[in-house]
């Protein structure tokens, strides 16, 4: 609802700041290094909205001073060091050179780069390469993971240094950084370029999915935005150059989107995100189950459309390196084979949280035997309960934060069960699940202090001594599955007592 006052409230145009702040933290830095005057400029339009802004805030808010002094204090100051965070990230993408800027400012975290990869593939289907995910195109299967890259070569200007991660995702996502490679040939410029537009459209997306969840619920959602900016996972989910978190962001934006009728536009969303990291087509589980034909023939369609680009532009050649050499080799483990030698710190190990991975942890604390048995049949025994979980969500609810976090759990869940699911990044999303969460702390000091340990543990501690740093990362998996769980039964229990919503039905 806007606001109906003559002049928007204090609390109002504090709200108006902090998106401003954290605009300007993202985008300043950047054009800076280009030219000083320009990142002045960019500094001051980012601040010349506020007034617009603050005239859109909930009224909601006003008087919230006076209601929760406390909080309110804490509230800025975490805006600030959202702001802090941002800025210095913003700094290090801008020159890879500022290791102070860097999420952790360590080399092993500072030169790693998911976006390499990704840049990588794109260059050598461009060159003609029959098999862009051949695994003697990446140092990751014989360089110790997360050693500094030894390099490759590669005509990208400044891209040979930063790959080291296979390419894992199907063809059509190439056409992002196939996209990229015809305006630049300088990854500097696309790993820049690709930072300020993945943070900018995971703020953007992050209001307006709060705005559409309105009231006191959406609200409170909103006012943790800046802890999720702030947190470690988002950050290297943008310094990594990492597709995760956006490809989550796109399926909640597709299934909004379906909410309101513009099944075209969530068509589009859901298939571009299932096309890139196949894990959101739970997704269309759900929908089968609620009978959402349409929506499901949209995503589809759209996702035909895609493949149809992507064979006129990429050629046949990645999509059949796809089905016949690389999907296979997904199947069987053998594509993620490099976080299985015997170089892996075991801290890499810790911090996997695909249910795969639990057999590793398992091995290394003594519990289990070597092997992958373990692994296999929690893979496929998981692969069960999260089809049987997608059905069961398929009663829908007209609270639409039971909705969104319903969707967030599938999402989340379901990108555990890939072979790798780094704890560095995956658990993003999972901190967005904990700030819906927080809608219902209501003044209960000790629901907040379990939110905020929650919040904590699934992020993961510094690195910890062997055994100790397994059993944390066990810990963490552990909580982020029974968050994930705990949240599809609770909103099958909760919803059942609400009146039910019309679906398309045909």
């Amino acid at each position: 609802m806007l606001n109906r006052r003559y002049h928007p409230s204090l609390e109002q145009w504090m709200a108006a700041f902090a998106i401003s702040a954290v605009a300007a933290a993202i985008t300043t830095p950047v054009v800076v290094s280009v030219n000083v005057w320009a990142g002045g400029s960019t500094a001051v339009l980012c601040f010349v909205s506020m007034r617009w802004i603050a005239w859109r805030m909930p009224e909601m808010l006003s008087g919230a001073r006076q209601r929760r002094p406390v909080l309110s204090v804490a509230w800025l100051v975490l805006v600030m060091l959202a702001v802090v965070q941002m800025t210095r990230l913003s700094a290090f993408m801008a020159d890879s050179s500022r290791l102070w800027g860097s999420t952790i400012p360590d080399q092993a975290g500072a030169n790693h780069q998911c976006l390499a990869a990704y840049v990588h593939a794109a260059d050598l289907c461009r060159r003609g390469e029959r098999n862009v995910y051949d695994e003697r195109w990446y140092p990751a299967f014989t360089t110790p993971l997360y050693a500094e890259p030894q390099g490759v070569s590669s005509p990208v200007a400044g891209l040979g240094r930063w790959v080291l991660d296979p390419y894992e995702y199907p063809p059509p996502f190439l056409l992002l950084p196939r996209a990229a490679l015809a305006l630049t040939n300088s990854f500097e410029h696309i790993r820049t370029a690709w930072f300020e537009i993945q943070a900018l459209c995971l703020v953007v997306g992050g209001l307006l999915l709060v705005r559409w969840i309105g009231s006191r619920e959406g609200i409170v959602t909103g006012l943790l935005l800046p802890a999720i900016l702030a947190s470690i996972p988002t950050m290297l989910n943008f310094q990594f150059g990492q597709f995760h978190a956006m490809a989550v962001m796109l399926a909640l934006a597709a299934m909004v989107a379906f909410d309101r009728r513009r099944l075209a536009v969530g068509g589009a969303l859901l298939s571009f995100a299932i096309l890139s990291k196949i894990f959101p087509g739970l997704l269309l589980v759900m929908l089968a189950g609620q009978r959402r034909w349409r929506e499901i023939g949209w995503t589809l369609g759209f996702g035909i459309g895609f493949v149809m680009v992507a064979l006129l532009i990429l050629g046949t050649d990645p999509f059949v390196a796809f089905v016949s050499y690389q999907l296979p080799r997904i199947m069987s483990g053998e594509a993620f084979a490099f976080i299985e030698r015997a170089d892996v710190p075991a801290f890499i190990v810790s911090r996997n949280f695909s249910v795969y991975g639990i057999g590793a942890k398992l091995h290394l604390v003594g519990l289990t035997s070597e092997g992958p048995t373990t692994a296999h049949a929690l893979t496929w025994g998981y692969t069960m309960l999260l089809l049987w979980l997608a059905w069961r969500a398929r009663m829908a609810s007209p609270n639409r934060r039971f909705q969104v976090m319903t969707w967030l759990a599938l999402l989340n869940l379901a990108a555990l069960r890939s072979p790798v699911a780094p704890s560095a990044y995956v658990t993003a999303p999972m901190l967005w699940s904990l700030a819906l969460l927080a809608a219902e702390v209501r003044g209960r000091y000790s629901v907040a202090i379990a939110l905020g340990a929650a919040w904590v543990v699934i992020m993961g501690p510094p690195p910890l001594p062997l055994k100790l740093d397994l059993v944390f990362g066990l810990l963490g998996q552990g909580l982020a599955l029974a968050l994930g769980i705990w949240v599809l039964m609770r909103s099958r229990a909760t919803t059942s007592e609400l009146p039910t919503v019309t679906v398309n039905k045909p």
